[in-house]
């Protein structure tokens, strides 16, 4: 049934029931989730749920035009290896394109073999991998930077971002962020009066959280992270590629990797069964 036929108190607990022994810890509290869903656009009408009689699996779905992204699948321990992530999933993505979505993504942690192979049953393929990274606060200086607008610093980001944003970092995820309440924050990192990097993050007392950052090489991408985070501040980093310059600046700064994922992208059929 769609997951819009539970309260979200009710969708939260399955949803924590089904990541409760996750790879990485994930236990959300209520306005957490309600800002996931909220700020990723996701669909309740589309999502599906298996919760009659007991707890049994989710798949939440977002949409944002013809594209979609998987917000998270889980399954209650006690009623895994039955096939319910595949049947909710697919119904999920069947509900997606019946709405007009050509194609859905998603990211998966490397070493959840289980689902991998899940998604590739579905006929998901991987588009890239991706770095979850987190920086301890380094107590260094910051270095020069420009207080921008968040508009000016996203526009330069999309005209010199190397590659797509996840789903997660995105204008219209910062938008939607902005929309709910919460403060974002911009730099520019400059050279003989040019841009050379851009930086969009939101701040909370012991960390901040890039949404969206570019620059021309390593060694701007660096200046842009410490002044983000003014030394006194975490830095954490979602979904980013090896190579990109951002990636290379946090690993010279000492950051450690949260998790290594697969981007993964499925074609759909207006009226398909995913399943």
């Amino acid at each position: 049934m769609p997951a819009s036929a539970l309260s979200l108190p009710e969708l939260l607990a399955l949803f924590n029931l089904g990541y409760s022994d996750y790879l990485v810890a994930l236990q959300l509290d209520e306005p957490t989730f309600a800002e996931h869903l909220a700020c990723h656009d996701v669909d309740l009408d589309c999502s599906m749920v298996l919760a009659d009689p007991a707890p049994g699996a989710f798949a939440l779905v977002a949409r944002r035009g013809a594209t979609g992204w998987v917000a998270g699948v889980g399954t209650a321990p006690q009623q895994r290896r039955r096939g319910l992530g595949q049947r909710v999933l697919s119904a999920a993505l069947q509900a997606a394109a019946q709405r007009g979505c050509a194609i859905v993504d998603l990211e998966v942690i490397d070493a959840n073999h289980a689902a991998i192979a899940l998604y590739r049953t579905l006929g998901f393929a991987t588009v890239r991998d991706v770095l979850v990274w987190s920086l301890p606060a380094t107590g260094q200086p910051p270095p020069a930077s420009r207080t921008a607008a968040v508009p000016e610093a996203q526009a330069w980001i999309t005209a010199h971002r190397r590659d797509p944003d996840p789903w997660q970092r995105t204008p219209a995820t910062a938008e939607a962020i902005r929309a709910h309440g919460g403060e974002l924050r911009a730099l520019l990192i400059e050279a003989d009066g040019e841009p050379t990097a851009a930086v969009v993050w939101r701040e909370a007392p012991a960390q901040v959280t890039v949404l969206q950052v570019a620059a021309t090489d390593e060694t701007a991408a660096t200046q842009a992270l410490l002044a983000a985070a003014r030394g006194q501040r975490a830095v954490r980093l979602t979904n980013v590629q090896a190579d990109d310059p951002a990636s290379l600046a946090l690993r010279g700064l000492g950051a450690h990797v949260v998790a290594r994922q697969h981007e993964m992208r499925i074609g759909l059929e207006a009226g398909a069964d995913a399943g």
